[in-house]
């Protein structure tokens, strides 16, 4: 059994250790992104964006946003009154029909084949819970056998 490889899924120890993970991730990202202000303040800039504090404060542009706030809401609720319908009308229509066809079983020795291993071996790969594959240079199936000597990992 020289230069096999494994692929091994590993649950992460406990709560604690995804809450620490987690956190991390976020102060990373939080740490990348104030690194890219700079630059993204300087392409704001070309584009023009330094006249928001001059429309917005100056001219008293929030006023004009906070009158138009109405009309926001109401277009928020029309959309979704329209797809909360049309999502209703499609149910109603066709919830009584069920289109959904299940795939055609593919036949052990259909398999065989295609692999090149014996019927045999694939029926014991279908009942086992953890395979040892082990391929050819060229990645054609070699052998297949069930490895019951390790645990069964559990699912995240």
């Amino acid at each position: 059994m020289q230069n096999s490889e494994y692929i091994v899924t590993v649950k992460p120890a406990d709560r604690r250790d995804q809450t620490r993970d987690t956190v991390l991730t976020f102060i990373m990202w939080g740490i990348y992104i104030y690194l890219w202000i700079p630059l993204i303040t300087l392409v704001a800039w070309l584009f023009g964006f330094d006249r928001f504090y001059e429309v917005m404060i100056t001219y008293g542009g929030f006023e004009v946003a906070v009158d138009l706030l109405d009309l926001y809401a109401l277009m928020l609720i029309s959309i979704v009154v329209s797809v909360v319908s049309w999502a209703g009308f499609n149910y109603y229509r066709f919830h009584r029909y069920d289109r959904r066809q299940t795939a055609p079983a593919t036949h052990v020795q259909n398999l065989s084949e295609f692999f090149g291993v014996s019927e045999a071996d694939i029926e014991r790969a279908r009942h086992a819970k953890i395979l040892q594959i082990d391929l050819d240079d060229q990645g054609a199936i070699v052998k297949i056998a069930p490895d019951d000597s390790r645990p069964t990992p559990e699912p995240y």
